[in-house]
C-alpha cells in the first residue's frame, strides 16, 4: 500500500512537473506577435472546432452504415472523386488564408479586406463551375473507374456524387470564410460556424436517414440543407455580425489582381499537390475495389475514426498555418522556422495522449457503426497499425509544410506528399494488399510508410535555409 506521505510526494511532483513544463511552453511559444497563453486558447478552441467536425461525421457515417455495407461501401468508393473535385475551391480557400495571414501580420487593413473578398469570390465561382461538371459526368466517372463494382454499388455511387457535388456551392462559400475567420486568430468565430453547420448536419442525417429511411440520397440531401444553412450564416456573421475588417458586400465582387494572382500562385500548387495525392488515393480505391463489400466497409469505418485521432494533430497544424502565416507577413521569417519546430515536438505528445485515449474507447466507438463479425477485426489492426504512426511520425509530415507554405515555398512539399503516396499507399499498398493477400491492413501499413518518407522529406527541408529565400 502508499502510504499518506507517499501519495502526497507523488502529488507535489506532479504540480512541479506541470510547473515546469508550463514555464517551457511559455518560452517557447511567447513572441513579440503571440503570446503561449493567446496560443493555449486558439488551440484548445481549434480541437473543440475539429472534434465537432469529426465527431459529427463520424455519427453521419454510423447512420449510413446503418442502412447497409453497400451504401458505406459506394459513400467511401466516390470519396476520392469528390475530394479531387473539391481540392480546387479548397486549395484556393487555403490559399487565401495565407494571404490574409500575412495581411494581418504586415498590419494592412485594406489589403486584409481585399484578400478576404478575393477568396469568396474565387472559391464561390469555381465550385459552380465544378459541380455542373461533376454532375455531367458522374455516370461516366463511376462506370470507368470501377468497372467490376457490384451493379448496386454504382447506382448508389453515382446518386451520392449528384448530392454531394451540388452541395459544393454553399460549401466553398462556408469555407473561404471558416478559412478566413482562423488566418485572423479568430479561432471563437470559427468554433461557432463548425457548430452550426454540424449540428444541422446531424439532424438532417437523422432525419433523411433514420426517420425518412432515404438511404444514401439522405445522406446526400443533409449535406446540401446544412451546407446552405452554414454558407448563409457565414456570409450574414461576416459581413454583419462580426465585421471587425469593415469587409463589405462590393469586396466579394471585386478581383484585386494582385491579390488574385496570389491566391493563385499559392492555391495552385496546393491544388496540384491534392490533385495528385487524390488521384493516387483513387488508384488505392481502384485496387481496393477487388476486395469484398465487408473489406471496403471496414475501410470507410476506420477511416472514418482515424479523424477522430487527427482532432488534435489538425488542431495544431490549423494554429501553425495562422502564426506561420502572421509572422512571415511581419516580416520573421526565422521565428517561421522556430515555431514550426515547437508545433512539431508539441504535435507528437499531444498525438500520443490522443491515442492513449482512443484506444480503449475503440469498442464503444465502433458500436455506433453496428459492424458485421467479419469487419471488426479488419477495422481493429487498421486503427492499431495508425496508432504506432501518429505519435511518432505524423507530426513532422503534416505541421512542417504549414511553415513552408506561409513562406512560399509550396512546390517541395507538393512533390514530396506526391511522392511519398506512390511508394506509401500504391505501391507498397498494394504489394501488400493484393499480391501478397493481407488484405485492407495492407493498405494500412502502406500509409505509415508514406507517413514516414513525408516526415524525413520535410524535416530535412524544414532544418535547411533555401526554404526561407523565399520571400525575397
Amino acid at each position: 500500500m502508499i502510504s499518506p506521505s507517499e501519495s502526497n510526494n507523488h502529488f507535489v511532483k506532479g504540480i512541479i512537473m506541470i510547473r515546469k513544463m508550463n514555464s517551457w511552453l511559455e518560452d517557447a511559444f511567447t513572441s513579440d506577435l503571440f503570446t503561449y497563453k493567446q496560443l493555449r486558447g486558439m488551440f484548445f478552441t481549434l480541437v473543440v472546432d475539429q472534434f465537432f467536425i469529426v465527431f459529427i461525421n463520424m455519427l453521419s457515417t454510423a447512420m449510413v452504415s446503418s442502412t447497409g455495407e453497400a451504401a458505406i461501401a459506394a459513400a467511401n468508393m466516390v470519396g476520392s472523386i469528390n475530394s479531387i473535385v473539391a481540392l480546387v475551391f479548397n486549395s484556393f480557400a487555403i490559399g487565401g488564408s495565407i494571404v490574409i495571414a500575412r495581411a494581418k501580420g504586415h498590419g494592412d487593413e485594406h489589403g486584409i479586406r481585399h484578400a478576404i473578398g478575393g477568396t469568396i469570390a474565387m472559391c464561390g465561382s469555381t465550385a459552380l463551375v465544378l459541380a455542373i461538371g461533376l454532375i455531367a459526368l458522374s455516370t461516366v466517372l463511376v462506370n470507368t473507374l470501377y468497372p467490376a463494382a457490384e451493379p448496386l454499388l454504382v447506382e448508389y455511387s453515382i446518386r451520392y456524387m449528384r448530392l454531394i457535388a451540388v452541395s459544393f456551392i454553399p460549401y466553398a462559400l462556408f469555407n473561404a470564410v471558416f478559412n478566413t475567420f482562423r488566418s485572423l486568430g479568430d479561432t471563437r468565430s470559427s468554433l461557432l460556424l463548425t457548430v452550426v453547420i454540424n449540428v444541422v448536419h446531424l439532424v438532417c442525417s437523422f432525419t433523411f436517414i433514420n426517420i425518412m429511411k432515404m438511404g444514401i440520397d439522405g445522406a446526400g440531401l443533409s449535406y446540401i440543407v446544412a451546407r446552405m444553412i452554414g454558407a448563409a450564416l457565414a456570409l450574414v456573421w461576416m459581413l454583419v455580425i462580426h465585421n471587425e475588417h469593415h469587409v463589405r458586400p462590393k469586396h466579394l465582387l471585386h478581383f484585386s489582381k494582385r491579390i488574385t494572382r496570389e491566391i493563385v500562385a499559392l492555391g495552385l500548387p496546393i491544388a496540384s499537390e491534392s490533385a495528385l495525392f487524390q488521384g493516387g488515393m483513387l488508384l488505392v480505391q481502384i485496387y481496393l475495389a477487388r476486395l469484398t463489400t465487408t473489406d471496403l466497409a471496414a475501410h470507410g469505418v476506420a477511416n472514418s475514426v482515424l479523424m477522430l485521432y487527427n482532432v488534435t494533430g489538425n488542431a495544431v497544424t490549423s494554429l501553425a498555418s495562422t502564426v506561420c502565416g502572421q509572422c512571415f507577413g511581419a516580416g520573421m521569417y526565422l521565428m517561421v522556422r522556430r515555431y514550426c519546430q515547437k508545433f512539431v515536438v508539441v504535435g507528437r505528445f499531444i498525438l500520443l495522449a490522443t491515442c492513449a485515449l482512443i484506444i480503449p474507447l475503440l469498442p464503444a466507438l465502433l458500436y455506433m457503426y453496428q459492424p458485421s463479425a467479419q469487419a471488426t477485426p479488419i477495422i481493429y489492426t487498421c486503427l492499431l497499425i495508425a496508432s504506432v504512426g501518429m505519435p511518432t511520425i505524423w507530426s513532422d509530415g503534416y505541421i512542417t509544410p504549414m511553415a513552408l507554405r506561409a513562406s512560399g515555398d509550396v512546390m517541395y512539399s507538393t512533390v514530396v506528399s506526391v511522392v511519398s503516396l506512390f511508394i506509401g499507399r500504391i505501391a507498397i499498398g498494394y504489394l501488400l494488399t493484393i499480391v501478397m493477400g493481407l488484405g485492407v491492413p495492407g493498405v494500412w501499413v502502406g500509409m505509415m510508410v508514406e507517413w514516414l518518407v513525408r516526415a524525413v522529406m520535410l524535416r530535412i527541408r524544414v532544418k535547411g535555409e533555401k526554404w526561407l529565400s523565399h520571400h525575397a
